[in-house]
């Protein structure tokens, strides 16, 4: 074994263990990969930071951006009125508009502000119906949880770049990601966990909700409509871009949205510094730092080793379903006590090295892992979403059980069954 690929096994480790920990920001930890990848002589300080600059990081940055400028406009406002007039509604009524106002505004921002949002209207319910705050709260989550970025608009559009930037130094363009593929592979769970959350929402427990952990959210300064509709107009053209990839070619989708961005600066609907806030957040530099562990992995064949060991730990020539079953299995109990983000970043390269390694198709694995990573709905380690559902909600994680546990499994089935007909994992 030669050093170089020792000293990146080592990097390797030293990138698990912080992404287990979280004792750094995933932003960190991928720049002082980057750093070390130098120091030892693995990398030259050229691809080293080339996360900088390749297409991942050009398209999701100015994608983050433009997307988060959406809750600029009056279109968050214009949601929270329609919550409120579900202040008068109950029954099933309500829980369908619970689900279907959480699924879009999973689509425009994060799990913090989607569920902030959410509780603002949560907190006004009965204690002692059927409809209590903390069930709703939890409800709310779970759909919250399994929705986020599902859906290729917004912040969804993002998804599928940030995955190819895990492990695109492995593997060639034909085996990355297109702007549906997320989509296609997360759509069963996510009408699986919509289905249960209506039918079964009684098994979450009921109770009042901790509203000395509420924090107003404020909406944001109104703006111009002329502002609104640059807006509008730019995220409609990217979004018309990605449609039309096929035509437009790679190079010309991957950049428009830094085009709609600079039309954004350019005509002064978005600032500059707000602009650099963004672009300097902790994803992008996570995005750029882990194409670079991925590149290392490739130059110096540690992917393959890890790859062939994982093999052989499946087995000889291991059956597609059992595969998936395995991938799906090991990162759902990943999720549930460590970041969804964390579990992703730290297992799509290994399942990209698998696939090449056992001749499979590299998109089923990573998504397999990918969309797994966000059964995170067990234990309050989860994600952020489960996180203030617990505590918010006052809620015991084994009394949920009976809620949790029949949803997980429901959600691992119908992955596999969904990854096997739609990515093959031998096709």
């Amino acid at each position: 074994m030669s050093t170089q690929l020792i000293i990146t096994l080592c990097i390797m480790v030293f990138m698990v263990v912080m992404l287990l920990s979280h004792k750094l920001p995933y932003g960190v930890t991928g720049m002082v990969c980057c750093v070390l990848f130098v120091l030892f002589g693995i990398l030259d300080l050229q691809t080293a930071f080339s996360g900088f600059s390749n297409s991942t990081t050009i398209l999701v940055a100015p994608m983050i951006v433009v997307a988060s400028a959406l809750g600029k406009t009056s279109l968050i406002r214009r949601l929270r009125g329609v919550m409120d007039k579900l202040q008068g509604k109950s029954g099933i009524l309500l829980v369908f508009g619970l689900c279907g106002m959480t699924i879009l505004l999973s689509q425009l921002m994060g799990q913090v502000a989607c569920i902030s949002v959410m509780l603002l209207f949560l907190q006004t319910l009965d204690d002692d119906s059927e409809y209590s705050p903390a069930r709703m709260l939890f409800l709310v989550a779970t759909i919250n949880t399994l929705s986020t970025s599902k859906i290729p608009i917004g912040m969804g559009a993002t998804m599928p770049g940030t995955i190819n930037s895990y492990y695109q130094g492995l593997v060639g363009p034909e085996n990355l990601l297109g702007i549906t593929d997320y989509f296609k592979a997360g759509i069963l769970p996510m009408i699986v966990c919509i289905i249960y959350c209506i039918v079964m929402y009684r098994l979450i427990p009921n109770g009042s909700i901790d509203e000395g952990q509420v924090k107003d959210v404020k909406d944001a300064e109104p703006i111009s409509k002329k502002d609104e509709c640059f807006i509008f107009g730019v995220f409609a053209a990217i979004m018309a871009g990605f449609m039309f990839t096929e035509q437009l070619g790679s190079d010309i989708t991957n950049v428009i949205p830094a085009a709609g961005l600079l039309v954004l600066i350019i005509f002064n609907v978005l600032s500059i510094p707000e602009v650099l806030k963004t672009l300097t957040g902790d994803m992008i530099w996570m995005v750029a730092g882990m194409s670079t562990v991925s590149t290392a992995l490739a130059v110096t064949g540690a992917g393959e080793l890890i790859g062939e060991t994982v093999l052989k730990i499946l087995g000889g020539n291991p059956s597609g379903l059992f595969v998936s079953i395995v991938f799906c299995v090991a990162c759902t109990l990943m999720t549930n006590f460590m970041s969804n983000m964390g579990t992703m970043a730290l297992m799509s390269p290994i399942a990209a090295s698998t696939a090449l390694a056992g001749g499979m198709n590299v998109k089923a694995i990573v998504l397999t892992c990918c969309v797994s990573a966000w059964f995170a709905i067990v234990m309050p380690t989860g994600c952020s979403g489960a996180m203030m559902a617990f505590g918010i909600g006052n809620h015991n994680a084994f009394k949920l059980m009976k809620f949790t546990l029949p949803l997980l499994l429901l959600l691992m089935v119908s992955l596999i069954i969904g990854i096997n007909l739609f990515f093959p994992i031998y096709g």
